[in-house]
């Protein structure tokens, strides 16, 4: 499914959309310098070497240790339109709080990187496509749409300087597209709901059969040209 982010604008509160906007200045910028230093956004992470399909990279995945958030891309569907993604992680207890850093040698004891939702890349490292995938391809622990979305609301890495760029970047993409967001994680729910069966959720949660449950075509550069010029016409 296509959607533009154009499209849901004018539903959107000023306070958010100044936000989005603040996260799509982000982006560009982060962006730019990622393709200043690299050579393009998934150089920063491959740094040159042969891509393998379902690695990661970059290897550990990058975490931020304050807040929770992770992230790594990998490339294993090598279609036309998508070169790899990126699946965005938030550390959390099963009752969906976030456990913060203590100090201890394992600090995510208690928790686990749930899958947020996935970012589809073109071979120019621009962003094409949102999605989401089931239980079983991640792990993790499950939340419902409105607890996943306020974890994607909290989603931020930095303290990364070896990823300062890409990091940057995904900060402010991710506050650019919450409305977006939102949606592709309700489409999310509504697909599992409608794939339960006699073995209920859990059974669904871990169908080999269904691996994406959501997903939204997107055009970056054009949201971003949205996003300004429905911000200028408020003002």
């Amino acid at each position: 499914m296509s959607m533009t982010l154009g499209a849901t604008l004018k539903g959107q509160t000023d306070e958010a959309m100044v936000l989005a906007h603040a996260g799509a200045q982000r982006s560009v910028r982060a962006w730019g310098r990622a393709v200043s230093e690299h050579g393009s956004l998934l150089q920063s992470w491959i740094r040159g070497r042969e891509v393998r399909v379902g690695e990661r990279y970059p290897d550990p995945d990058i975490t931020d240790r304050c807040n929770g958030s992770q992230f790594f891309y990998h490339s294993h569907r090598h279609g036309s339109l998508e070169h790899g993604h990126v699946h965005l992680f938030h550390h959390a207890s099963i009752s969906g709080r976030r456990r913060y850093v203590n100090g201890t040698r394992n600090p995510w004891k208690r928790s686990a990187p749930s899958h947020l939702f996935g970012i589809g890349l073109d071979s120019r490292g621009l962003p094409v496509s949102l999605f989401t995938v089931n239980l079983w391809v991640t792990d993790g622990y499950w939340f419902d749409a409105a607890t996943t979305y306020a974890m994607a609301r909290r989603f931020g890495v930095s303290g990364v300087d070896e990823h300062q760029a890409s990091s940057e970047w995904l900060t402010g993409f991710v506050a650019m597209y919450l409305p977006l967001i939102g949606r592709l994680l309700q489409k999310r729910d509504e697909t599992l709901a409608r794939a339960q069966g006699a073995g209920g959720m859990t059974e669904a949660l871990q169908d080999s059969r269904r691996e994406v449950m959501s997903t939204l075509r997107i055009d970056w550069p054009c949201d971003v040209e949205a996003l300004e010029a429905e911000l200028a016409r408020r003002r």
